[in-house]
């Protein structure tokens, strides 16, 4: 799920929570003794419900947390092979042409 769409359904329940609270107080037909009662088990399921989404966005941070954290550990491994490989590469170039300088150097004292 994105961070965007999780903050839509949390902006659009809560919007739909105020709404029915409004609406539940102004057509209840209940005494304000029931009311309260209904309004405090409704502000109990928000608080639970609120909980619950809190407790997965701590899981998806824990996701993104270790998703991360492989990522870089696998770049990490890649970027080091890559460094070991141009290393043996350089040094064969800096081989290479000391071969070609020696040989040059031979070639020209040689005649």
């Amino acid at each position: 799920m994105s961070q965007s769409s999780a903050g839509d359904r949390a902006s659009f329940f809560f919007a739909g929570a105020a709404i029915g609270a409004a609406a539940a107080l102004l057509l209840a037909p209940d005494s304000g003794k029931r009311t309260r009662r209904k309004l405090r088990r409704q502000g109990e399921d928000l608080a639970d419900s609120l909980i619950e989404s809190g407790k997965d966005l701590v899981e998806q941070c824990e996701d993104l947390y270790k998703q991360s954290a492989d990522m870089v550990e696998d770049a990490g491994r890649e970027l080091s092979g890559k460094y070991r490989a141009l290393t043996e590469y350089s040094k064969h170039l800096l081989d290479e042409a000391e071969s070609i300088l020696r040989r040059t150097k031979v070639g020209s004292f040689g005649r």
